[in-house]
Order: structure tokens, then C-alpha cells, then sequence
């Protein structure tokens, strides 16, 4: 079956397409690789920790990352549980942040 949501790409990407390195960030000058297998893993682990913490469909959350896989990670989460993702880049104005 093709994905038809986005977050039916990475159980799609597990089931047809597993990678020891599907994404990688470089942490302290180092690149650490995230298998798809542990990617999808920690997609279900933040979407579990997303509806303990009491959000729902509809909800909005924001958040400010520089880009790191990390960002993907709860990307996904969100939207598989229906909640708004406001990313926000870290090199915006304080007057930014309050507008938004």
C-alpha cells in the first residue's frame, strides 16, 4: 500500500526501504546516524508521550530547532495524533515569537 499521509512515509520507508543511516545530525562535531527502524520507533515514542502529556487532535504546539532529525522525529508524532506543528526557526525576533 502507497502512503497516502505524510506520516504513513516512515512505516512506508521501514517496510520498503530500511536503512542503517535514514537520517543523520552532527552532535557535538560528530554526525550520529538514525536508522529507520529507530526512527519509527521514536515517532510512536513521542506521539505516546504527546497524548500522556494531554493533547489532542487540534491542539497547537510549537517548537524552536535548529535542524536536527530530532525536528522529524516529532514532526511526525504530531501529525499522526492530528496536533498543529508550529515550527519556529531560533533566529527569529523576540517581537516574532510574541506575533506568532
Amino acid at each position: 500500500m502507497e502512503p497516502t499521509r505524510l506520516f504513513d512515509i516512515p512505516p512506508h520507508m521501514l517496510k520498503s526501504y530500511p536503512k542503517p543511516d535514514a537520517l543523520a545530525s552532527k552532535v557535538d562535531g560528530v554526525w550520529k546516524k538514525l536508522s529507520t527502524q529507530e526512527f519509527n520507533r521514536l515517532i510512536q515514542q513521542a506521539s505516546r508521550a504527546l497524548l500522556k502529556m494531554g493533547l489532542k487532535k487540534g491542539d497547537c504546539v510549537a517548537t524552536i530547532s535548529n535542524n536536527r532529525y530530532e525536528w522529524n522525529i516529532m514532526d511526525q508524532g504530531m501529525l499522526q495524533i492530528g496536533v498543529v506543528h508550529v515550527p519556529l526557526y531560533p533566529t527569529i525576533s523576540s517581537n516574532d515569537y510574541k506575533f506568532i
